[in-house]
């Protein structure tokens, strides 16, 4: 017995079991290729999205550069009360028809620049912005609504945080584009100072 040789059978696979694994790695390979493809897709979104913010933000920090109100002294302290524009004054003033010569936050209010608009995006020097085609923007300046905030649990805050309304204005920025045709919305306060 001791010249007998043990023969060991190797199993392989099984038609069966070949066609379940290519089954298997068929529908792995679908989720990956759909992922990959909608990855991709949103990409696009990604770029015009990030010239949005890079957009709203350069009108915004012209905008914040400037006076909170005609009527403010240079260095914007006192604020102005009584003497301040009324919101139905918001705009520019008639001698301001130009960007350049705006002068206070108000003089952007219902500025509409970019695609489909007669004025092309410009910068606060009044140059054409290179680089944003079929970018719109457009501008609303209005005074603060009072007793709208919510009140703090706790800490005897009744929700009322300024005294006045012409305590600050709310200056909001809203980028179009035909991705995304309701718009990027950026809201910033302008203190009374």
């Amino acid at each position: 017995m001791r010249g007998r040789v043990m023969i060991k059978y190797h199993k392989g696979l099984t038609l069966v079991e070949m066609i379940v694994a290519i089954i298997i790695l068929a529908v792995a390979l679908v989720g990956i290729t759909r992922s990959i493809t909608t990855g991709l897709s949103n990409s696009g979104n990604i770029i015009v999205e990030t010239q949005a913010v890079a957009l709203a933000q350069s009108y915004l920090d012209e905008i914040l550069g400037k006076r909170f109100d005609d009527a403010s002294s240079p260095r914007g302290i006192p604020p102005c009360r009584t003497n301040c524009t009324d919101e139905v004054d918001f705009g520019p003033e008639l001698p301001e028809d130009e960007r350049i010569e705006f002068d206070d936050v108000d003089d952007y209010h219902d500025l509409d620049e970019g695609w489909e608009q007669l004025t092309p995006l410009q910068d606060a020097e009044g140059n054409d912005r290179e680089g944003y085609d079929n970018f719109r923007v457009h501008v609303t300046v209005r005074y603060l609504d009072l007793g709208v905030g919510e009140p703090e649990e706790g800490l005897g805050v009744d929700g009322d945080d300024l005294e006045n309304e012409q305590d600050a204005k709310l200056i909001t920025v809203t980028v179009f584009h035909p991705t995304n045709e309701d718009g990027w919305k950026f809201s910033v306060y302008k203190a009374n100072f």
